[in-house]
């Protein structure tokens, strides 16, 4: 990757970032050290996790030329040290004060005079646990392959003593394309770009039309969203922080009974935690909310580490719905949507996502988005982790991974999902001056849920009190202020 030009999509990523609005996605995991560990275990462990290789990309920084293109440049001076640290809570060591900390540590933005990536040991959780967290530029990779990488640092034995990190792995050789493939599958880009330049002037004439006389269709379109406290320009760079968890398998079978997916599922459950919000400050709207979801178009077995995603807009649920209305109404517009999305090709679902993100930045960043109705209200994404429920780290069990990404212009808060195991992991990140009491959205998402449930499945259990509902904001309160 040495000396190769940025990508046209990573390239945006480095362009449009801002000190209110850094580019980078994280994500923390939550560790219980293993029995009888010894006091050395985590001295010892980041000294393992320092010693491992660093690999492209992540031994490269980016280089911007006074004249010429962009380009990935190896740093010949990497210091491990400032990539790779130890820190430890006070004690007691909660939940609360972890996520205090992290607010501060995803804020900042990663220097561009070295490697965009850092990684962060914190022991000293309460209950025997540490957490790793980590931040990566966006330019150097996107969901799926951050994942990938990240589980690649763990196992199935806690007898494992090998590690991975997301630093050192490789594609093996058996996922890698082989040359005559990669050849006839990239033997013409520049007829591939000109068939999606003719593809994306029939979506960008659909949303001018549908800008100046909405229909009725099933698909949603950009810049037809409620204005809401979500889309307050970021101006500060503090973040509030929730977690939590719903089970997958629940998930998947409300989404069978009803004829959706398990991300349809997570939605409606976002949306209805979100009106409940906004009506509690007062500030609930008669439209639909609208989400922004990234898409995978990464093909299978591709491991490099690049953007390579487009993203939809999918209006919600109606104010009032009940909650299998509600899913209802998700899976009706998702599916049309994602219909739309299946009949453009891989290169011009990319070049959307770039001209999009661009129009969304024009919007943001002049007066002409005060005459405009936002494009949407979240960023909504979820990524798939792997099917085992139980992994180790040097004997280290993992007992949960929230993501923690970036903010799109357009919006102060963003919802990203990971499924591993029997679990679906939250981190919700949004602007503290927008969304202060973000842990009432996570318990609201955990109500919905069980309300969604009863529902659909004719269940009812309580709904068990989750040690990720805290955020920075503070103690947990009954319901927020109004503002």
């Amino acid at each position: 990757m040495a000396g190769k030009k940025i990508p046209p999509l990573d390239l945006m990523f480095f362009l449009t970032e801002t000190t209110q609005s850094p580019k980078h996605v994280g994500a923390v995991q939550i560790f219980k050290l293993p029995p009888k560990a010894p006091k050395t275990y985590m001295r010892d462990l980041v000294a393992a996790l320092k010693e491992a290789p660093v690999v492209a990309p992540f031994n490269q920084r980016p280089h911007f030329p006074r004249m010429g293109y962009p380009e990935w440049q190896v740093d010949k001076h990497l210091d491990i040290d400032y990539h790779v640290r130890h820190s430890a809570l006070p004690q007691p060591g909660t939940d609360e004060q972890l996520l205090d900390v992290l607010a501060r540590l995803h804020c900042g933005l990663l220097s561009r005079d070295r490697p965009g990536w850092i990684c962060q040991v914190i022991e000293g959780l309460e209950g025997g646990r540490f957490a790793i967290y980590s931040k990566i530029h966006h330019a150097y990779i996107d969901g799926m392959s951050g994942v990938k990488r990240m589980y690649a640092t763990l196992s199935s034995s806690p007898g494992e003593m090998k590690i991975v990190p997301t630093w050192s792995y490789t594609a093996s050789e058996s996922t890698r394309p082989k040359a005559g493939e990669k050849r006839a599958k990239h033997a013409s880009p520049a007829l591939a770009q000109a068939r999606a330049f003719a593809e994306l002037s029939g979506v960008f004439a659909k949303n001018a039309l549908e800008f100046l006389a909405p229909s009725k269709s099933k698909a949603q379109t950009m810049f037809h969203a409620p204005r809401t406290r979500m889309n307050e320009r970021v101006e500060y760079d503090t973040r509030a922080i929730a977690t939590c968890s719903l089970p997958l398998g629940k998930a998947r079978a409300i989404g069978a009974a009803t004829g959706g997916k398990v991300n349809d599922v997570v939605l409606s459950v976002i949306d209805a935690a979100l009106h409940e919000y906004l009506e509690a400050h007062g500030e609930n709207t008669d439209q639909p909310l609208v989400a922004l979801c990234p898409m995978s178009v990464r093909v299978e077995d591709d491991d490099t580490a690049s953007t390579q995603a487009t993203a939809l807009h999918v209006r919600l649920g109606e104010p009032g719905s009940t909650p299998r209305e509600r899913l209802l109404q998700v899976i009706e517009c998702s599916t049309a949507t994602k219909q739309e999305a299946r009949g453009l090709s891989r290169e011009a679902l990319v070049d959307f996502a770039l001209v999009m993100v661009g129009v969304l930045e024009l919007a943001d960043h002049t007066p002409a988005g005060r005459f405009l109705s936002p494009s949407y209200n979240v960023l909504v994404s979820n990524v798939p982790g792997p099917a085992e429920d139980v992994l180790y780290l040097r004997g280290a069990r993992q007992l949960a991974s929230y993501p923690i990404s970036a903010f799109l212009p357009g919006s102060n808060l963003n919802v990203t999902v990971l499924s591993h195991g029997d679990k679906l992991d939250f981190g919700m990140v949004a602007d503290k001056q927008a969304l202060p009491d973000l842990q009432f959205v996570a318990r609201g998402m955990e109500k919905c849920f069980t309300q969604l449930e009863a529902e659909v499945l004719g269940k009812k259990r309580k709904a068990a009190p989750s040690k990720g509902r805290k955020t920075t904001a503070g103690k947990r309160k009954a319901a927020p202020k109004k503002r």
